[in-house]
């Protein structure tokens, strides 16, 4: 039996997302096409005689004072199977905090993957509730494959063919967005108004059918952050960028390039026009499986 795991938690990005209406109990229906990078936070899960908490990184003095989400899994997961994990939990925190890319799902999930290895545990028909009462975006990192996630996060639906694992540019301005805060100020009637990914007829997705949809969250980050705005005419605006868009709730954003050529171009361009802002050369990975 193995007494210590170390895992990638990889980055979640969403291709597009479509907010479908808000539920009586207050959260929001969504639809999203979602899938993963090859970059990350690194967590690594050892044996101990007491649980520990270790968070180190470039963006560890971000989850100074905040509530973390580590802690809040392991209670959790030690309730559901009635039993102490003593464990030694180092995170490091390779990823900006409220930056839409799921760092926190991506850490409980991968957190819990870990302690799974460790001490050979079993799932059960509640498991699934056990992960959504985490997060919305928990389930969807726990199983690890690029999918179609609707509801609030219980209903993933993985693409059979998978996508193309295109190169990525991740772009952040270091800016912390407030989730609840956004949909809170979603206008759900005009949203409603607009079409939905016609995905039923083919599980084969493309960039043209990408292109057709967006990120109903964007309107409403712009209005508070105008550098998301700046950041995204950027990306764009660029020949060798297939497509752009804000990931999540932001303040993310995000381009995709046939390789890594291309993706240099891009990059270079956003580093000529902003000077203090976050950058990542990764790739698409449709399943976190071998990492």
């Amino acid at each position: 039996m193995l007494s210590e795991i170390t895992k990638l938690s990889p980055a979640k990005i969403n291709l597009y997302l479509k907010v479908k209406g808000k539920r009586v109990d207050g959260y929001h229906n969504i639809e999203s096409l979602m899938t993963f990078c090859d970059y990350g936070d690194l967590i690594s899960v050892k044996k101990s005689d007491k649980f520990n908490l270790i968070i180190e990184g470039p963006f560890a003095r971000s989850l100074e004072n905040k509530e973390n989400l580590i802690e809040t899994t392991i209670k959790k997961i030690e309730s559901f199977y009635k039993r102490k994990f003593k464990v030694t939990v180092r995170l490091t925190k390779n990823l900006p905090i409220s930056s839409g890319m799921g760092g926190g799902s991506s850490n409980a999930a991968t957190l819990i993957r870990c302690i799974k290895g460790i001490y050979n545990l079993e799932t059960s028909d509640s498991f699934n509730k056990l992960l959504l009462s985490i997060g919305a975006d928990v389930p969807f990192c726990f199983y690890g494959k690029t999918a179609f996630v609707e509801g609030v996060g219980e209903k993933v639906e993985f693409l059979d063919k998978g996508l193309k694992e295109y190169y990525i540019l991740l772009v952040n301005p270091k800016i912390e967005i407030s989730t609840k805060e956004i949909f809170e100020s979603l206008n759900i009637t005009k949203l409603k108004s607009k079409k939905a990914f016609e995905r039923r007829s083919s599980k084969k997705i493309d960039i043209n059918a990408l292109l057709k949809m967006g990120n109903d969250l964007e309107k409403e980050v712009v209005k508070r952050h105008m550098i998301i705005s700046e950041v995204l005419s950027i990306l764009s605006s660029c020949k060798e960028t297939l497509i752009s868009r804000m990931t999540g709730s932001g303040a993310t954003c995000f381009a995709l390039c046939d390789n890594l050529e291309d993706l240099k171009k891009v990059e270079f361009e956003i580093k000529d026009k902003f000077k203090d802002v976050w950058v990542k050369r990764s790739k698409l990975i449709n399943s976190t499986e071998n990492i």
